[in-house]
């Protein structure tokens, strides 16, 4: 009887949501992230590169809490897919022949396996997209004070191309954003209602935000501080309550604290954790940072994450988030216009605390900001329509302003899925099936993220310079530690070459003199690798016993190149030998 209760009242809230407008935008939303569900797939691997399935989520699971290992990332994601997924996984090791690891890998390296696993993570993604949706389209509420405003930013938010992309995924950036913006509509709460308990929660859930994935952390180291600050300047009612204030900030701090350390595996793994941490602040970050570490290197990657702006909204999205930040910080009392500060403030935290620590500015280390400027986005799209559409020819006039733009910013969206069904890596696969032969001699290179789905009944070897024994195993490769310019004693029949893998052998040092950024650390060590950036010269300037058979880019005329995360529409390169 629970049980059927409890399925009648879900039913019940569901079709109610559907009866409102956010649940249809929220269904329209899901409408746009169904075509990752099957992105290179079925396969072997994932092409969501730094995705954590199908394959790292168990492994970084088990390395948070083995004593004396880590894993890059907070294990609380890789927790929930661990149980999602384990009928898969618990199937795959009761089909292993052994449970030697050699025999468990094998098991479940197989394509039914990873297809299922990866899709699975995927779905779990979109579903946490939506509740991502949610949550701003309630700050958006809270800030207005109206159900209308919290539609209207959830179509802002919805249009956001760059989330669109990691709403497919099984990267770690949208699962965390769930739960930083979840907080964040609690401390927006608080605010609005003066409510100082519902602080308890904002650091509750920002521990979980950690949880998933540590850089979080800029969202709030200055962003909470910041608006409670602003919350008790610019509302007096709040001031009578600042021994409250603290009160629950503590009680979250004695909540949240400990749940994050015992989540992150720091009570039963000290050791893992500490290397864990020094990692992360060691070589996981600064071996990519490609900004000097001057105060003017840091500008510059603030100034290029803002610059980024096109590639997620159309550049009229800043304009209106513009003038609703105006709007929120207008609100009809003190405690909304202190709430309407909390989104800004904790993009400025984010902004200060992690990109121009990290001196990075690609779209994952911008997207938190982008989908904040979307909150308020939708307020001035409330305000407008609020002050147009009182009369019949406002309203034409406010549809026929806002169409174009919210049309535009479909457009790029769904120009992310084009960008999934046609990646060029498929058009790869056609060409070896048709052009290789059983049995021919394949070198490959990159990760498995990178390369198109192999002939199965080919020769198949991956070349690179570092031990074979920190590779992720795909079944039927063989594993080859040796110089690319020993080709001629391999003397391959076919080579493949990712070119966002080959890049880091083709990039000049001055490449960065006109964008203000300089090679990374770990660039620096590649460029002194003089006989491997001569091999890849020759190979594709055609000087070596090879020629290139097929480069495999993107060719639409109707839908533009969309490159995130160094995952999509990226060339793939076919040379075949010339020589016997």
């Amino acid at each position: 009887m629970r049980l059927g209760s409890t399925l009648g009242t879900l039913e019940e809230r569901v079709l109610a949501l559907w009866r409102t407008p956010l649940g249809k935008l929220l269904a329209a939303a899901l409408l746009l992230r169904l075509t990752g569900l099957v992105w290179g797939l079925p396969s072997y691997d994932g092409w969501d590169n730094d995705g954590v399935a199908p394959r790292d989520f168990l492994v970084g699971v088990l390395e948070t809490y083995w004593p004396g290992h880590h894993y890059t990332y907070p294990p609380l994601h890789l927790l929930l897919l661990t149980v999602a997924e384990a009928p898969v996984w618990l199937s795959a090791i009761l089909r292993a022949p052994a449970l030697t690891p050699a025999a468990v890998v094998h098991t479940f390296i197989g394509v039914p396996t990873m297809t299922a696993m990866a899709v699975i993570a995927r779905a779990i993604t979109a579903g946490l997209s939506l509740g991502l949706l949610w949550n701003l389209a309630e700050i958006g509420t809270l800030l207005r004070g109206s159900k209308r405003a919290g539609a209207w930013v959830a179509v802002a938010c919805g249009l956001n191309a760059v989330a669109t992309y990691y709403s497919q995924t099984s990267n770690l950036d949208l699962p965390y954003l769930f739960w930083s913006v979840l907080a964040l509509r609690w401390l927006v709460h608080a605010i609005v209602g003066r409510a100082p308990r519902s602080l308890r929660r904002v650091i509750v859930l920002a521990a979980l935000a950690v949880a998933t994935k540590d850089q979080a952390y800029a969202l709030f180291v200055l962003g909470v501080p910041l608006s409670l600050g602003a919350w008790l300047a610019l509302d007096p009612d709040a001031r009578p309550l600042v021994r409250a204030v603290l009160k629950e900030l503590g009680v979250g701090v004695a909540f949240g604290l400990p749940l994050l350390l015992v989540v992150d595996g720091a009570v039963t793994n000290p050791s893992g954790f500490r290397d864990r941490v020094a990692y992360l602040l060691g070589p996981a970050s600064q071996d990519f940072a490609y900004y000097p570490p001057t105060w003017a290197g840091r500008l510059k990657v603030a100034t290029d994450a803002f610059l980024s702006f096109d590639q997620f909204y159309p550049w009229a999205f800043a304009l209106l988030a513009a003038v609703g930040i105006g709007v929120a910080c207008r609100g009809p009392d003190r405690a909304r216009r202190a709430a309407g500060l909390v989104p800004l403030l904790a993009a400025l935290s984010f902004t200060v605390a992690f990109d121009m620590s990290a001196r990075r500015s690609e779209h994952r280390f911008a997207l938190p900001q982008m989908v904040l400027f979307g909150v308020y986005a939708g307020v001035a799209l409330d305000a407008l329509h609020a002050r147009f559409g009182r009369w019949r020819p406002g309203r034409w006039a406010f549809a026929a302003g806002v169409a174009p733009v919210l049309l535009y910013a479909l457009f790029k969206c769904v120009a992310v899925d084009v960008a999934m069904l046609f990646d060029p890596r498929y058009d790869a696969e056609s060409w070896l099936r048709v052009h290789a032969r059983p049995g021919d001699a394949i070198e490959i290179y990159g990760s498995n993220v990178q390369l198109p789905r192999l002939p199965a009944d080919a020769a198949i070897q991956r070349v690179d310079l570092d031990g074979v024994e920190g590779r992720n195993p795909i079944l039927g490769v063989t594993e080859v530690s040796d110089r690319f310019s020993n080709v001629e004693v391999r003397r391959p029949r076919f080579i493949v070459v990712p070119s966002v893998w080959a890049i880091r052998w083709i990039v000049e040092p001055s490449w960065g003199q006109s964008t203000g950024q300089v090679l990374s650390p770990g660039q620096a060590r590649i460029e002194g690798d003089v006989d491997s950036r001569n091999y890849f010269h020759a190979l594709f300037e055609g000087r070596l016993s090879y020629r290139m058979a097929l480069a495999s880019v993107w060719k639409s005329a109707v839908w533009p190149q969309v490159d995130i995360h160094a995952s999509l529409t990226r060339e793939i390169s076919l040379s075949e030998r010339t020589a016997q």
